[in-house]
């Protein structure tokens, strides 16, 4: 039997890698943040330590009222207030005040609501030092707690100086 010439073993090399790019699997990875579903206060203090530790600002993002959420809520002024939360620089300035504050404090202890729905997450520092943080407005959705509103002025809880 005879050798192919070395243009048929061109051509059939060709032949392999269009096979080849036509069979083989794509597996592009799209990196998409997951909703956390807080079901209780406690739970929703926990994810927003874990975001602010991290500085994961698309995370804190899904924390806050939805579309659906904010209209259930929030009825005939839902439109507004999803308005008035898509400037991102607001949800910045929030994680920012919270990481700040969480700085040398590494353990997350609870979170309790005050009477006007404002979320304190209680922390403690590695010299045993316990503080609270207000973290936002919370409300319930369903099963779900959700941030429905920002601390947003931070002066009455003593600002850290924190700079986005």
């Amino acid at each position: 039997m005879a050798l192919p010439d070395e243009q048929t073993l061109w051509l059939l090399l060709v032949l392999f890698l269009l096979v080849w790019l036509l069979t083989r699997e794509r597996r592009h990875r799209v990196t998409r943040h997951e909703r956390r579903m807080p079901m209780s206060e406690d739970e929703l203090g926990r994810v927003v330590f874990e975001l602010a530790r991290a500085t994961d600002i698309e995370g804190l993002r899904h924390l806050y009222l939805s579309g659906g959420e904010a209209r259930q809520v929030l009825g005939d002024r839902a439109l507004a207030y999803l308005e008035a939360r898509s400037v991102p620089r607001w949800l910045e300035e929030e994680l920012v005040e919270i990481a700040a504050r969480l700085a040398d404090r590494q353990t997350y202890l609870s979170t309790r609501m005050g009477h006007d729905q404002m979320a304190w997450m209680r922390v403690r520092s590695t010299a045993g030092a316990e503080a609270e943080i207000p973290i936002g407005r919370a409300v319930r959705v369903g099963l779900f707690w959700r941030l429905q509103d920002p601390v947003g002025d931070w002066k009455p809880y003593g600002r850290v100086n924190a700079t986005a």
